[in-house]
């Protein structure tokens, strides 16, 4: 039985790791060449900050209009997230709208 369960945790953990970047695609797949820390910062902040109160979504799921309009600054807001980690992750979530083409 705990075999099973074992086996079970582990391929929910693979599997899980697998989507992060599904989610929040790294930035070297979107084929940038500047602000790459900042962006790297900004995914960061997605993956880590953003999930301490909800799952990450796919980025894409959303419109720029969506993301501009609804999400960002009532996330930013309630996360207490500061200037430049508010900076970061709205490039990254940019950043990955922009060059989504390139990920499909």
């Amino acid at each position: 039985m705990y075999k099973i369960l074992f086996i079970f945790a582990l391929a929910f953990l693979f599997v899980g790791c697998m989507d992060v970047t599904k989610v929040a695609p790294k930035i070297n797949t979107l084929g940038l060449h500047q602000n790459i820390a900042m962006l790297e910062l900004g995914r960061d902040v997605y993956i880590n900050q953003c999930t301490k109160c909800h799952n990450a979504v796919r980025i894409t799921r959303y419109s720029q209009q969506q993301w501009d309009n609804e999400i960002m600054e009532d996330m930013i807001l309630k996360s207490k997230l500061s200037k430049s980690q508010a900076a970061a992750v709205t490039a990254y979530v940019r950043a990955v709208l922009e060059n989504s083409v390139t990920l499909h």
